[in-house]
């Protein structure tokens, strides 16, 4: 049998005699005001905080090209995230507060503070009046205010003080959330970095070197792809792998319940298709153009003459790709940190 804590045996206790002394209704008043003052320790007892992260070490599912994550990497920090949970009330939402205030100075050129609210069950008025003042503390820092995951009634508790306006962003999704706020900090730090380029002047700088840029260019059918297109099917043989010049495709799951999950996309100046090239496997998803999209194939035939006829090529490519593939798993590594702290 589960021992009671202190606490509530006492407030049993507190209760018998009251009703034993004043009547059954004092003993339930009695009962009520217990309750909630034992919900409010409890709930003070729980950070209002399940984990908080910046744009460095936690991104969205859009995979990226080099200079854009280099962009990412050295700006990231102007997203700073917080996660969420439990019941936001007086005692919890306060400490929100102060902790956001000591963040903002600590990282004082944030461009977007967001909060996930996922995990959070409710809030009563003083947490909304403690969200005001976050709101007042990041404008004078020039921060802007995402929340993520708010509930129908979270968002009317918002709206019921009028604390939605046009300058706060919105976001049903975490995911769509982040890739927002990285696009945001990318445009403003490009310099003009996001205009087009050609598909050897990008392997150029992916093979570092313009002689094997050339060669393997071509070696590459170019392919434009509309909106909902397939790139290729789930299941099929991996007989090339895509160099993506523009656009952008999704990486869809066919699961045996019958249904699709998207897992990732991948943006401009992105590969896919290429670990089932070396490998030889079945494909493990569906690649679906998201967007219009141009994209080069480099066929597994093609793939073979390289490593016969031009080996330094193919060696060149094969460092490539482990250097795609290592910064995938440096990522997931950095994203499995956050999760467990």
């Amino acid at each position: 049998m589960r021992q009671l804590p202190r606490l509530e045996y006492l407030s049993l206790l507190a209760i018998t005699l009251v009703i034993i002394w004043w009547g059954f209704m004092a003993g339930v008043s009695i009962g009520v005001i217990f309750g909630c003052a034992t919900f409010a320790l409890s709930a003070g007892r729980i950070s209002a905080i399940k984990f908080a992260f910046d744009g460095t070490e936690y991104r969205s599912s859009l995979d990226r090209g080099p200079q854009e994550l280099a962009l990412l990497a050295a700006n990231g920090r102007e997203l700073q995230g917080l996660c969420l949970q439990s019941y936001l009330f007086f005692g919890s939402a306060n400490r929100l507060y102060e902790h956001v205030k000591m963040l903002l100075v600590e990282q004082s050129k944030c461009r977007f503070l967001l909060f996930d609210f996922k995990l959070v069950i409710g809030l009563d008025s003083s947490a909304t009046h403690s969200f005001t003042q976050i709101k007042q503390a990041a404008d004078a820092m020039g921060a802007r205010l995402v929340l993520v995951n708010l509930s129908p009634a979270l968002a009317s508790a918002f709206r019921n003080i009028n604390f939605i306006s046009k300058d706060i962003l919105v976001i049903p999704e975490l995911d769509r959330a982040l890739e927002a706020c990285e696009s945001a900090i990318i445009v403003a730090y490009s310099n003009g970095g996001g205009e087009t380029r050609s598909l050897r002047d990008w392997l150029a700088e992916a093979l570092g070197n313009a002689e094997h840029a050339e060669l393997l260019a071509t070696q590459c059918q170019r392919f434009e792809f509309g909106a909902g297109d397939i790139v290729a099917h789930q299941g099929a043989p991996a007989d090339s792998m895509h160099f993506i010049l523009e656009g952008r495709v999704g990486i869809i799951v066919n699961l045996e319940s019958g249904r699709s999950v998207r897992v990732r996309s991948l943006g401009r100046h992105t590969t896919v298709g290429e670990m089932g090239l070396i490998t030889g496997r079945p494909r493990s998803a569906t690649v679906q153009a998201e967007i219009a999209s141009v994209a080069y194939e480099l066929r597994a035939d093609a793939f073979e003459r390289l490593k016969t006829e031009r080996p330094p090529l193919a060696q060149a490519l094969f460092t490539f790709v482990i250097g795609v593939m290592a910064e995938r798993l440096s990522f997931a590594s950095k994203v499995i940190g956050v999760l467990q702290r």
